[in-house]
């Protein structure tokens, strides 16, 4: 599937109410612009007819006081263009073989006033131009056509003088029906402008108030999205889902469909932690109830050593019993303090020395793992931080003892220790152990911290353990309201722990 591009991403990103009023308004725009144009067509077509109708009328006043009130031709051409009753701007000429014999108007103060040359010679040539066409009393006419003259334009009619005293031309000003026109086609636009801004407003708060259930909803949707929902006590804001709108409508069906799965997720949720609560009551039961019988398994182990005699088989096969029994007892330790932590006991802090603990710990593996190489990277001052002295050394322990397993001799192992600035602006202790082995392989590096996770190709010299170490030291981390990361490539592996400062 193609990604939309350039306008059309952005009209992709849009918000729903945006589209939704965009859509209205673009659609009233091309409704108000069709019935705008439909309507200035339609009283431009009524005013022509009834300017037809004028110009009939004024032509037939003409030629009839003409004739009535004249003995001979140059008489009736006197009279046609005296002929009272006739409207201001009204245009009367008589055009004898072609030529303009006589052209004039009424003025505003009723006075005629004669044509120049050129619009006698417009006059002259729009006869020429003309077709002729019968009328129902059996004369020719010609038009009612438009023509612009140097006065303005005008609509014509040229009809044949019933004396044969050539062609009597009558036309009306068109000034007043463009000023009609001009002045419906701005009224339309400015009623269409106001309606659509109103239309505007009206619509953003309607379509606000309608989708306002869809927000909370989003909103809703979003702090569940920010739960930690894979471990422990989760509670929905299932509260918080009231549908405003009616359910028999889009939006309310979907708030009460989104408030139905939130109660079945929640469900599975407080089933999925009452099957935790007990699987920990059970680790925590089991690892205490069998600390008693490996401590007894040790001890006579220890005494069949000491009593008994025994040849080189049966004190090879005891080594291995006693080897066994404290492998045992250290996976049911890490069970048991798993158990502790996932109970949410508070640690009982104090302040420790990382720089004191990193230094210790580093000098013990340095003689326990003589086949790589330790490196430290410390600052000058001490860096404290409030918790367990135990739990934390357990965490650095961890993880050095994870990259000595995990890589070939000569890896070269680097403690660093230093300070930065946290999330919410507070200062904290940076905690890092790397080494330059293989690399953790990127699929597993998502699971690296889930308990009995083991990676199938281990990395090069590994020796395959419970896969509780990394899981302890994220409880142990997390119970100290700390962070811990992970990045791994071929050559470089860092894990950065991030601890708050103690106060001083």
């Amino acid at each position: 599937m193609s990604t939309p591009r350039g306008p059309a991403r952005r009209v992709a990103a849009l918000q729903l109410r945006t589209k939704l009023l965009l859509t209205v308004l673009g659609l009233l725009t091309v409704a108000c612009a069709a019935v705008g144009a439909l309507g200035l067509a339609a009283l431009e077509v009524s005013l022509d007819d009834q300017l037809d109708r004028q110009v009939r009328d004024a032509s037939f006043r003409a030629i009839e006081y003409g004739v009535r009130a004249a003995a001979g031709p140059s008489e009736e051409l006197e009279a046609m263009m005296d002929v009272p009753a006739q409207g201001a701007g009204t245009l009367n000429a008589r055009i004898v073989d072609g030529e303009v014999v006589r052209a004039g108007l009424f003025a505003v103060d009723g006075t005629r006033q004669e044509l120049g040359e050129e619009d006698r010679r417009r006059v002259a040539e729009l006869v020429a131009e003309l077709g002729a066409e019968s009328d129902e009393d059996g004369g020719e006419q010609w038009g009612p056509v438009d023509v612009q003259l140097a006065v303005g334009g005008y609509r014509v009619l040229v009809v044949d003088d019933p004396w044969d005293w050539g062609l009597v031309l009558t036309g009306l000003p068109l000034a007043e029906t463009e000023h009609t026109l001009r002045s419906f086609g701005v009224s339309t636009a400015a009623i269409s402008a106001g309606a659509i801004a109103a239309t505007g407003l009206l619509g953003l708060v309607l379509v606000r108030r309608t989708l306002r259930p869809v927000e909370r909803l989003s909103a809703v949707a979003t702090r569940v999205s920010e739960l930690d929902l894979d471990r422990g006590e989760v509670v929905l804001p299932a509260g918080a889902v009231v549908p405003a709108a009616h359910p028999d409508t889009e939006v309310g069906r979907l708030g009460h469909a989104f408030g139905r799965m939130l109660d079945n997720v929640g469900h599975a949720l407080t089933a999925r932690q009452r099957s935790e609560t007990r699987v920990r009551r059970f680790v925590a039961d089991a690892s205490h109830e069998l600390r008693t019988p490996l401590a007894s398994i040790r001890g006579y182990a220890e005494l069949i050593r000491l009593t008994e005699p025994m040849s080189e088989q049966g004190r090879s096969s005891l080594s291995r019993v006693e080897s066994e029994a404290a492998r045992m007892t250290a996976l049911v330790e890490d069970l048991l303090l798993l158990a502790r932590l996932d109970e949410g006991r508070p640690v009982v802090p104090e302040d420790v020395d990382l720089l004191e603990l990193v230094v210790e710990t580093v000098s013990d593996l340095r003689v326990a793992a003589p086949g790589h190489v330790w490196r430290l990277e410390l600052p000058d001052e001490p860096v404290l931080v409030r918790g367990d002295p135990a739990q934390l050394r357990q965490v650095l322990i961890n993880l050095l003892a994870n990259a000595h397993q995990h890589t070939p001799a000569g890896t070269t192992v680097t403690a660093s220790l230093g300070t930065g600035e946290g999330p919410g602006a507070g200062a904290e202790a940076v905690l890092a152990v790397s080494d330059d082995g293989p690399g953790i392989g990127a699929d597993f590096v998502e699971h690296i911290f889930s308990r009995f996770a083991q990676e199938d190709h281990a990395r090069a010299g590994a020796s395959r353990g419970a896969g509780l170490g990394l899981s302890i030291v994220e409880a142990v981390v997390h119970a100290h309201h700390g962070r811990i990361s992970v990045s791994s490539v071929p050559g470089s592996t860092r894990f950065t722990v991030r601890l708050p400062l103690a106060d001083r």
